[in-house]
């Protein structure tokens, strides 16, 4: 191999992967080549095989003649309207959801409150309590789980993020107008 056709090879190769965004399989499919192939050219192993030097040439002369920031792509409007509507939906059934979740909490929070007078009056002096008492706190802290504050907080943050991106949406939207 020639120091010169090594050069070229070792340091075009990777500068076409790089700037097309290319593995080394994706140049070698460009090439008609193995990553294998690829590999072996790049490292200096192999010279380029002489089926792949029109592909080759052709991909170093669009790198050339492409500007290095070519403009960016139109927004897809429709795709960026549809986003927005999902996000203000899901937002607007968050907010729904979430004016139910204090009442739900609350009347956990009285059955948990109730306990300690329901265990004295039913269950004196060591007596077992009645076998629906269990279950009447189960419920109850398995709702403060879904409804209570931390679950509340967490809905709120959940709504008020699919509201922000449903108005960052909307900016764009309205930008692209």
């Amino acid at each position: 191999m020639s120091h010169r056709a090594s050069l070229t090879s070792l340091q075009l190769l990777p500068r076409l992967r790089a700037w097309f965004g290319l593995s080394q399989s994706g140049l070698g499919r460009c090439l008609g080549l193995s990553k294998m192939m690829v590999s072996q050219v790049e490292r200096g192993v192999r010279n380029l095989p002489p089926k792949a030097a029109l592909p080759q040439a052709a991909l170093t002369l669009a790198q050339q003649q492409a500007p290095a920031a070519p403009p960016a792509e139109a927004l897809d409007v429709a795709a960026l309207r549809q986003h927005q509507r999902r996000c203000q939906l899901r937002a607007d059934q968050l907010a729904y959801e979430l004016e139910g979740l204090p009442e739900r909490a609350a009347w956990a929070r009285r059955r948990l409150a109730a306990l300690p007078t329901l265990a004295a009056v039913l269950a004196p002096a060591g007596t077992p309590p009645p076998a629906w008492l269990a279950h009447f706190e189960a419920e109850a802290r398995a709702e403060l789980q879904r409804s209570g504050s931390t679950a509340q907080a967490l809905l709120r943050l959940r709504q008020a993020a699919l509201a922000h991106e449903a108005a960052q949406a909307e900016e764009l939207l309205a930008a692209a107008s």
